[in-house]
Protein backbone atom coordinates (compact mmCIF):
# COMPACT_ATOMS: atom_id res chain seq x y z
CA UNK A 1 0.00 0.00 0.00
CA UNK A 2 1.39 3.38 -1.14
CA UNK A 3 0.32 5.27 2.32
CA UNK A 4 0.80 8.79 0.11
CA UNK A 5 -1.79 7.97 -2.06
CA UNK A 6 -4.27 7.77 0.67
CA UNK A 7 -7.14 10.03 1.52
CA UNK A 8 -6.81 9.16 5.03
CA UNK A 9 -3.33 10.47 5.59
CA UNK A 10 -4.20 13.47 3.07
CA UNK A 11 -7.20 14.26 5.16
CA UNK A 12 -5.55 14.02 8.17
CA UNK A 13 -2.19 16.36 7.51
CA UNK A 14 -3.03 17.63 4.52
CA UNK A 15 -0.95 18.07 1.10
CA UNK A 16 2.52 18.50 2.11
CA UNK A 17 2.01 14.87 3.93
CA UNK A 18 5.06 15.38 6.48
CA UNK A 19 5.11 16.80 9.38
CA UNK A 20 5.31 20.29 10.09
CA UNK A 21 3.74 21.61 7.11
CA UNK A 22 6.24 24.34 5.61
CA UNK A 23 8.15 25.12 8.86
CA UNK A 24 11.62 23.38 7.63
CA UNK A 25 10.91 24.52 4.02
CA UNK A 26 10.94 28.14 5.06
CA UNK A 27 14.17 27.81 7.47
CA UNK A 28 15.98 25.86 4.90
CA UNK A 29 15.05 28.29 2.23
CA UNK A 30 16.29 31.12 4.61
CA UNK A 31 19.37 29.32 5.33
CA UNK A 32 20.43 28.82 1.69
CA UNK A 33 19.61 32.28 0.68
CA UNK A 34 18.83 31.13 -3.02
CA UNK A 35 18.78 34.48 -5.71
CA UNK A 36 15.88 35.04 -7.33
CA UNK A 37 15.68 32.86 -10.49
CA UNK A 38 17.17 30.26 -8.89
CA UNK A 39 16.53 27.06 -10.07
CA UNK A 40 15.35 23.64 -7.32
CA UNK A 41 14.28 20.47 -7.77
CA UNK A 42 11.36 18.73 -5.31
CA UNK A 43 13.14 15.54 -5.26
CA UNK A 44 9.62 13.29 -4.71
CA UNK A 45 7.14 16.06 -5.13
CA UNK A 46 4.00 14.18 -3.92
CA UNK A 47 0.86 16.37 -4.78
CA UNK A 48 2.93 19.07 -5.29
CA UNK A 49 2.49 20.94 -2.23
CA UNK A 50 6.21 22.34 -2.22
CA UNK A 51 6.18 23.20 -5.68
CA UNK A 52 2.88 25.24 -4.61
CA UNK A 53 4.23 27.02 -1.61
CA UNK A 54 7.44 27.65 -3.15
CA UNK A 55 5.46 29.24 -6.37
CA UNK A 56 3.17 31.67 -3.93
CA UNK A 57 5.96 32.57 -1.83
CA UNK A 58 9.39 33.05 -3.57
CA UNK A 59 11.25 33.87 -6.19
CA UNK A 60 12.70 31.20 -8.01
CA UNK A 61 12.16 28.65 -10.39
CA UNK A 62 10.96 24.38 -8.96
CA UNK A 63 10.80 21.64 -10.77
CA UNK A 64 9.57 17.98 -9.24
CA UNK A 65 9.93 14.37 -9.67
CA UNK A 66 8.12 11.15 -8.34
CA UNK A 67 7.41 7.65 -9.17
CA UNK A 68 3.94 7.82 -8.41
CA UNK A 69 1.14 8.14 -11.21
CA UNK A 70 -1.29 9.45 -9.29
CA UNK A 71 0.75 12.15 -7.27
CA UNK A 72 1.76 13.49 -10.33
CA UNK A 73 -1.27 13.91 -11.71
CA UNK A 74 -2.98 16.16 -9.27
CA UNK A 75 0.65 17.75 -9.14
CA UNK A 76 0.62 19.22 -12.20
CA UNK A 77 -2.99 19.78 -11.63
CA UNK A 78 -2.32 22.38 -9.07
CA UNK A 79 1.39 23.86 -10.60
CA UNK A 80 0.21 23.97 -14.42
CA UNK A 81 3.67 26.35 -15.37
CA UNK A 82 5.93 24.04 -13.52
CA UNK A 83 7.87 21.49 -15.28
CA UNK A 84 6.96 17.69 -13.49
CA UNK A 85 8.17 14.89 -14.23
CA UNK A 86 7.44 11.03 -13.59
CA UNK A 87 10.63 9.78 -12.42
CA UNK A 88 13.27 8.07 -9.70
CA UNK A 89 15.18 9.70 -8.12
CA UNK A 90 18.09 7.23 -8.96
CA UNK A 91 17.67 8.83 -12.63
CA UNK A 92 17.27 12.13 -12.50
CA UNK A 93 16.39 13.27 -16.39
CA UNK A 94 18.22 16.42 -16.42
CA UNK A 95 21.76 17.33 -17.32
CA UNK A 96 24.87 18.08 -15.08
CA UNK A 97 25.04 21.11 -13.02
CA UNK A 98 21.10 22.14 -13.61
CA UNK A 99 20.08 23.03 -10.12
CA UNK A 100 20.80 25.11 -7.50
CA UNK A 101 19.08 23.18 -4.98
CA UNK A 102 17.47 19.94 -4.75
CA UNK A 103 14.93 19.32 -1.85
CA UNK A 104 14.02 16.15 -0.43
CA UNK A 105 11.46 16.58 2.42
CA UNK A 106 10.55 13.20 4.29
CA UNK A 107 11.46 11.50 0.74
CA UNK A 108 14.86 9.72 1.16
CA UNK A 109 13.43 7.39 3.67
CA UNK A 110 11.40 6.16 1.34
CA UNK A 111 14.08 5.40 -1.59
CA UNK A 112 15.88 2.14 -2.29
CA UNK A 113 19.57 3.06 -2.63
CA UNK A 114 20.21 6.42 -1.27
CA UNK A 115 23.86 6.39 -2.11
CA UNK A 116 23.11 5.88 -5.94
CA UNK A 117 20.65 8.75 -5.19
CA UNK A 118 23.23 11.02 -3.84
CA UNK A 119 25.64 10.50 -6.72
CA UNK A 120 22.38 11.80 -8.75
CA UNK A 121 21.59 14.67 -6.62
CA UNK A 122 25.43 15.41 -6.53
CA UNK A 123 25.31 15.44 -10.31
CA UNK A 124 22.46 17.61 -11.34
CA UNK A 125 23.59 20.52 -8.65
CA UNK A 126 25.93 23.38 -9.38
CA UNK A 127 29.08 23.38 -7.40
CA UNK A 128 28.16 24.87 -3.98
CA UNK A 129 24.87 23.88 -4.83
CA UNK A 130 22.75 22.78 -1.31
CA UNK A 131 20.95 19.30 -0.73
CA UNK A 132 18.28 20.28 1.83
CA UNK A 133 17.04 16.96 3.62
CA UNK A 134 14.15 16.37 6.19
CA UNK A 135 13.18 13.32 7.35
CA UNK A 136 12.24 10.74 10.38
CA UNK A 137 15.45 8.93 12.02
CA UNK A 138 15.63 6.58 14.66
CA UNK A 139 18.00 7.21 17.68
CA UNK A 140 17.92 3.82 18.47
CA UNK A 141 19.27 2.03 15.39
CA UNK A 142 18.35 -1.65 16.91
CA UNK A 143 15.20 -2.27 14.94
CA UNK A 144 15.62 -0.41 11.62
CA UNK A 145 16.05 -4.13 9.57
CA UNK A 146 13.03 -4.61 11.76
CA UNK A 147 11.14 -2.12 10.44
CA UNK A 148 11.95 -2.64 6.50
CA UNK A 149 9.55 -5.88 6.72
CA UNK A 150 6.74 -4.42 6.78
CA UNK A 151 5.14 -3.98 3.05
CA UNK A 152 3.46 -0.65 4.01
CA UNK A 153 4.98 2.20 1.86
CA UNK A 154 5.65 4.71 4.47
CA UNK A 155 8.85 6.77 5.82
CA UNK A 156 7.87 5.50 8.93
CA UNK A 157 9.18 1.60 8.54
CA UNK A 158 12.62 2.85 7.19
CA UNK A 159 13.58 6.09 9.76
CA UNK A 160 17.15 7.37 9.02
CA UNK A 161 20.62 6.38 10.85
CA UNK A 162 21.71 9.99 10.89
CA UNK A 163 26.08 8.35 11.21
CA UNK A 164 25.42 5.93 7.97
CA UNK A 165 23.36 9.11 6.28
CA UNK A 166 26.82 11.45 6.99
CA UNK A 167 28.99 9.14 6.22
CA UNK A 168 27.04 8.32 2.49
CA UNK A 169 26.58 12.49 1.63
CA UNK A 170 30.63 12.98 2.86
CA UNK A 171 31.61 9.59 0.01
CA UNK A 172 29.16 11.57 -2.23
CA UNK A 173 30.97 14.76 -2.25
CA UNK A 174 28.38 17.03 0.21
CA UNK A 175 30.01 18.58 3.71
CA UNK A 176 26.80 19.06 6.06
CA UNK A 177 26.52 22.82 6.52
CA UNK A 178 23.65 22.27 8.89
CA UNK A 179 21.75 19.72 11.02
CA UNK A 180 18.88 20.54 13.69
CA UNK A 181 16.63 18.17 15.43
CA UNK A 182 12.35 19.16 15.13
CA UNK A 183 11.46 15.80 17.47
CA UNK A 184 8.52 17.59 18.63
CA UNK A 185 7.11 17.93 14.73
CA UNK A 186 6.50 13.73 14.78
CA UNK A 187 4.70 14.36 18.43
CA UNK A 188 2.40 17.27 16.67
CA UNK A 189 1.81 14.76 13.11
CA UNK A 190 0.64 11.93 15.81
CA UNK A 191 -1.85 14.95 17.45
CA UNK A 192 -2.76 16.23 13.98
CA UNK A 193 -3.88 12.75 12.81
CA UNK A 194 -5.96 11.26 16.33
CA UNK A 195 -7.81 14.96 16.04
CA UNK A 196 -8.62 14.50 12.49
CA UNK A 197 -10.01 11.34 13.21
CA UNK A 198 -7.62 9.22 11.69
CA UNK A 199 -6.11 6.16 13.17
CA UNK A 200 -3.08 3.97 13.08
CA UNK A 201 -5.35 1.38 11.84
CA UNK A 202 -6.73 3.00 8.95
CA UNK A 203 -3.09 3.77 7.75
CA UNK A 204 -2.43 0.34 7.93
CA UNK A 205 0.14 0.67 11.25
CA UNK A 206 -0.38 -2.58 13.14
CA UNK A 207 0.58 -2.93 16.76
CA UNK A 208 3.73 -4.44 16.42
CA UNK A 209 4.83 -1.95 13.73
CA UNK A 210 3.71 0.77 16.60
CA UNK A 211 5.83 -1.28 19.09
CA UNK A 212 9.10 -1.10 16.87
CA UNK A 213 8.41 2.94 16.52
CA UNK A 214 8.29 3.17 20.32
CA UNK A 215 11.72 1.34 20.35
CA UNK A 216 13.54 2.74 17.84
CA UNK A 217 12.45 6.45 19.11
CA UNK A 218 11.81 7.96 15.95
CA UNK A 219 12.68 11.73 15.43
CA UNK A 220 12.57 14.52 13.05
CA UNK A 221 15.66 16.25 11.66
CA UNK A 222 16.74 19.33 8.94
CA UNK A 223 20.30 18.43 7.70
CA UNK A 224 21.61 20.58 4.80
CA UNK A 225 24.61 19.32 2.66
CA UNK A 226 26.73 21.44 0.35
CA UNK A 227 28.59 20.15 -2.56
CA UNK A 228 32.13 20.54 -2.64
Amino acid sequence: MNLYESDALKNAIGDALRPGGFQLTDRSLDFCKFQSGDMLLDLGCGRGATINYINSNYDYKICGLDISEKLISYARSINKDNEIILSSADNILYENEFFHGVIAECTLSLMEGIQEVFKEVNRVLKKNGYFIITDVYAKNTEYLEELKRFELNTCLKNPLDLNILKEFLSNSGFNVVLEERHDNMIIQLVADIIFNGCSTASLCIDRKMKDLLIKSKIGYMLMIAQKR
